[in-house]
Formats: structure tokens, C-alpha cells, sequence
């Protein structure tokens, strides 16, 4: 008797598995799912002495000639700066 109600808990288990298995094939993978387009998107400036891309929220900037530029630190601001750019 107890060796029939292990087999008939094994196979209901099996049938469950299958049934979410098949249930699953319909529905997109957890890592495959867009990000909202409602998310703030950030502007990237680039950095005119290392060439990097930060964003322009973070960046420190200099205004020359009527032209705004981006630097990723205080050190590549001041090389612009003695360049004479």
C-alpha cells in the first residue's frame, strides 16, 4: 500500500513538471525581457583629453570660445586648459 501511494505521488509530481514545462515555452525568458522606455535616458559626452564617454550629469564642464566641453576629472580639465585648445 505504501510503495503504491509513493508511485502515485512520484507520477503526479512527473505530470506536474511536465505541464509547467509546457506552460513555460509560451512565456519569455526572465533575461530576455525589455527595460521600460519610460526609464530617463542620459546624455554621454565625450572627454576631449582621454577620449572617454561619460554622462553629461557627471562630467565637469568648461565653457571656451562659446563651446562647452566635457572632462571626466579635474586633471584632464586642466591639461585642456595649459594645452591652449
Amino acid at each position: 500500500m505504501l510503495i503504491r501511494l509513493i508511485f502515485l505521488f512520484l507520477l503526479f509530481y512527473l505530470v506536474l513538471l511536465v505541464v509547467r514545462f509546457f506552460q513555460s515555452l509560451g512565456q519569455p525568458a526572465a533575461g530576455n525581457r525589455r527595460q521600460p522606455d519610460s526609464l530617463p535616458k542620459k546624455a554621454m559626452v565625450k572627454d576631449e583629453v582621454c577620449n572617454t564617454y561619460i554622462s553629461e550629469d557627471e562630467a565637469l564642464k568648461e565653457t571656451k570660445n562659446g563651446r562647452v566641453y566635457y572632462f571626466c576629472s579635474e586633471d584632464c580639465r586642466k591639461k585642456f586648459l595649459a594645452s591652449g585648445k
